[in-house]
């Protein structure tokens, strides 16, 4: 039984001084808070960016095509 005893003990004392703590947790938890910010953060700016560059060019083929139209349409005999 003391062999047993004297083996956990050991175990314990190996293993306790590797396990988190609520400060070690609480500051993963903060990286984790600022980093979800960030990327949040990155993802809406490129969202935003990727939509205004989708709107231009939507414009400007929107405007070749009606310009095409227009040509056909005024200058081609029928």
């Amino acid at each position: 039984m003391e062999t047993r005893m004297t083996m956990l003990e050991t175990r314990f004392d190996t293993i306790l001084p590797t396990l988190a703590t609520k400060e070690d947790l609480k500051s993963v938890e903060l990286k984790l808070t600022s980093m979800e910010l960030k990327l949040t953060t990155t993802i809406h700016h490129e969202i935003n960016s990727c939509t205004w560059k989708m709107i231009s060019w939507m414009t400007v083929v929107v405007g070749m095509a009606f310009t095409g139209v227009f040509y056909v349409a005024r200058y081609l005999p029928a």
